[in-house]
């Protein structure tokens, strides 16, 4: 019988270590790419949430002449509005201890929520002990996939609370621009347009709404195209911050911001440290007289 013996072929260990090189410099320029694309994938999902609440909005305001979807709430002694009374999911529970739970506002009363999920019958009440109330209900269109912390619990503003998205500490990810309120407010009380005797804090502050909308509609220096709406949370940041830093946005790029704005359009703005009135954006309503940029 013949026999026949063949060597078996093999990697020497140069070939195999530089074998092992290419594969780690291809995943080192696949990992980037593979990356950017995750938060542009993510970037898209958190516009057109935006564009879902935009639509809802709109709406509301064509049902209620031009009113702004927001709550005004008593409860504690204590009187105020947030950011995030327009629309989301029940807030936590820390919130039922703050300034008498003013803050803690439920989904059932929420007025954009009757708008993007008719099919859902929301608690109007939030009984601190009843953690199913608060968190039965996920809201998705209002979580943003960006949102890695909350801003809105911690002092000196804006510290972040990473323990918390904003979505999980106050029902959205996305926020009211309410800016404008309180230099409106200042504006109307240097003119004598302030609290009247007998008014209650209710009565007036529905009036400084209603002045703030009646100058949306009616102001000739206002562009609804500029005036922000609505925004996640690092469009405030950089707007307001009082150092002026630069920061990151939710999706890892500096000074920018998920925005939609008042004439119906939404978009990723390029923002400008501590400015709230620019060329692209307005966080406040210009008033009679005001140099606009």
């Amino acid at each position: 019988m013949n026999a026949k013996k063949q060597n078996a072929a093999g990697f020497t260990l140069i070939e195999l270590l530089v074998v092992i090189a290419i594969i780690a410099l291809l995943i080192s320029l696949l990992l980037p790419a593979l990356s950017k694309a995750r938060e542009l994938a993510k970037l898209t999902m958190s516009m057109s949430n935006n564009r879902t609440l935009l639509n809802g909005m709109t709406t509301y305001r064509t049902d209620f002449k031009d009113y702004l979807p927001m709550v005004i709430s008593n409860s504690g002694g204590f009187v105020g509005w947030s950011t995030w009374s327009f629309g989301g999911k029940a807030p936590d529970v820390r919130w039922a201890g703050r300034n008498g739970g003013v803050f803690d506002t439920p989904p059932g009363i929420r007025p954009l929520n009757a708008y993007l999920y008719p099919e859902l019958s929301l608690p109007k009440t939030l009984p601190a002990g009843d953690l199913n109330a608060r968190t039965s209900a996920q809201l998705e269109v209002y979580r943003s996939p960006g949102d890695k912390g909350s801003y809105q619990w911690l002092s000196p503003y804006p510290a972040i609370d990473l323990l918390k998205t904003s979505y999980d500490d106050v029902g959205t990810s996305y926020h009211n621009n309410m800016a404008w309120w309180d230099p409106l407010k200042l504006w109307m009380e240097q003119r004598g347009m302030g609290q009247k005797a007998g008014e209650s804090i209710f009565v007036y502050w529905d009036r400084v709404l209603k002045f703030g909308i009646k100058r949306m509609n009616t102001a000739a220096n206002f562009n609804p195209s500029k005036f922000v709406w609505v925004h996640d949370q690092t469009g405030d940041i950089i707007a307001h911050d009082p150092q002026g830093r630069n920061w990151k946005s939710e999706f890892g790029h500096f000074n920018k911001s998920v925005m939609s704005f008042l004439d119906g359009h939404t978009d990723y703005v390029e923002m400008t440290p501590r400015a709230t009135m620019t060329k692209t954006y307005y966080f406040y309503l210009p008033m009679p007289g005001q140099p606009l940029p």
